[in-house]
Parts: C-alpha cells; structure tokens; sequence
C-alpha cells in the first residue's frame, strides 16, 4: 500500500537529515510504504539516529531493517505498545534483531486497551495520593503529572500517557 499522500506533510528538517545519509532515505522510503510516512519519519531521523549515536553505531554497523522497523512502527502507529515500550524494543534490536510483535507477545508488554482496567488503576492512583489530588483541584497542574506517573509506573508503562491524563482529568472533575 503506498502512502504517497502525505509525504508533503514531513517537515522540512525531517526530509533533510533523512536525504542526507543514503542508507536512512532508503530505509524510511521502505518503511514509509507500510507506516504513517510522519511516523517513520520522527522514528527514523529521531529514534532510530538517537540509538544508534548512543551506541557509537553507523549505517554499516545496523543489523535491524526496514521490516523490524515496519513491524515495530505498525504496533505503535496501532497504539498496541506506547512511544516509551517501542523506544526500549528499539533499544533492543540494535543489539540483535528480533520480531517486536513475538517480543511483545512473550513479554507481554502489549498497550493497556481496558477501559475498565485502565480506570482501576487510575482510581487507585487517585485513592494512593490523595495530597496530589487536593493539590490539582487547588489549581497545580503539576500534581495531575505527578498521578499520571504514578498510573504510569503501575501498568509498567503499557499505558498511554494521554489516554491516563484524559481519564484522570474526568475522574477528577
């Protein structure tokens, strides 16, 4: 499937540093077939080059290609895992490649899609820190993040960050 209608939409830096190292505009070009082409854009020039400066790594030295980056991104771009778990797959990939989705299945990391389950937590974050929550009805903004991090570390991350702020925001009301 090609997505050439919204290859206009990456920014400007984004398609510059992509063009400016062959191997990079190859693979985003692959990926963008398959994935969100803003998507696989902010991945690859962000994400990708991030892991890769960190690892003191090249283009030569990557083992990953575009097929783990189509299938990590698809289950990201399918809200299936959050930014924060596919940044720690990503991580990981470059020391070995592996199927993300075989990863995610046996490590059971998939996004938190409950509802119900999601307002469990959240309720307990609120029931948890009930300084917090006086502070936020007070008018500081800040104490929301604090609870939002809290839900946060009790679903080990699975859960989306605007999903938890939303629903905190309701349940605060």
């Amino acid at each position: 499937m090609r997505r050439t209608k919204s290859l206009n939409k990456i920014s400007r830096l984004d398609a510059e540093v992509i063009a400016e190292e062959k191997s990079l505009a190859e693979m985003w070009e692959k990926v963008a077939e398959e994935i969100d082409p803003v998507l696989a854009a902010r991945w690859l020039r962000r994400e990708l080059v991030r892991v890769m400066n960190y690892g003191k790594r090249t283009f030569e030295d990557l083992k990953i290609d575009e097929k783990h980056m189509i299938e990590l991104l698809s289950m990201v771009e399918k809200k299936e895992i959050t930014e924060n778990v596919a940044k720690k797959i990503l991580e990981k990939l470059m020391e070995e490649p592996f199927s993300p989705k075989d990863y995610v299945k046996k490590s059971g990391i998939k996004a938190m899609s409950g509802a119900s389950e999601l307002e469990a937590f959240c309720r307990q974050a609120i029931d948890e820190n009930p300084e917090a929550v006086e502070d936020y009805k007070k008018g500081n903004e800040k104490s929301l993040h604090y609870i939002i991090g809290q839900v946060m570390k009790k679903t080990r991350g699975q859960a989306a960050p605007s999903i938890v702020h939303e629903m905190l925001k309701k349940l605060l009301k």
